[in-house]
């Protein structure tokens, strides 16, 4: 394996994954994110998939795969050129599968995202960290309270007031920061939120 580069970048990054927005990083207001591929391309492929023409059903499947793939290299490219430190959530995609929610957790692929980002930020020396993600969305990033909407029936909630110090917090991006935090920490050795 070659010797790892020098970073590009200088930003430290927390990076929140999720479904409505793929990815919002700590250090930009706006999420990178793209339409559910899943749902644009279900009806031909539905279509395709009654009359049995399995080439075409592959086809569409393969379309889907690609223009997953090209997004994901182009987010994490991105991301990982403008940073010295990338932390990403272990969200569990096995889990949430299990839910009502299982073709947006199949269509947001994080196990390629987190994938792409580790191998680009080795490759760019970058150091790379994954943490628990537990609490981090409903934690405030000022105060540290845990004081935001809480279970799936708060998965409405995208923005919230902090109880404790009256923060007005995007959830996505509070959590990208809680996050960012965890992965400092780790760095130097003291215990997550």
């Amino acid at each position: 394996m070659d010797a790892p580069g020098l970073p590009l970048g200088d930003n430290e990054i927390g990076i929140d994954l999720g479904l409505k927005n793929q990815v919002m990083c700590s250090d930009v207001d706006a999420p990178y994110s793209r339409e559910n591929l899943t749902r644009t391309h279900e009806a031909a492929l539905g279509m395709a998939q009654r009359a049995r023409k399995k080439p075409r059903v592959k086809a569409i499947h393969r379309r889907i795969a690609h223009a997953r793939k090209d997004w994901a290299h182009k987010t994490t490219t991105a991301i990982v050129n403008r940073a010295t430190l990338v932390v990403v959530g272990n969200v569990s995609s096995a889990k949430l599968s299990k839910t009502r929610m299982a073709k947006s957790v199949y269509d947001a692929g994080w196990s390629q995202l987190r994938t792409l980002l580790e191998y680009k930020a080795r490759r760019l020396g970058v150091t790379y960290r994954e943490v628990n993600e537990a609490w981090s969305s409903v934690t405030c990033a000022d105060c540290l309270a845990r004081s935001g909407p809480r279970g799936l029936s708060a998965l409405g909630v995208r923005v919230w007031t902090c109880a404790a110090c009256g923060g007005v917090h995007d959830r996505d991006h509070n959590a990208a920061h809680n996050i960012l935090r965890c992965g400092r920490a780790t760095l130097s050795g003291i215990p997550r939120l």
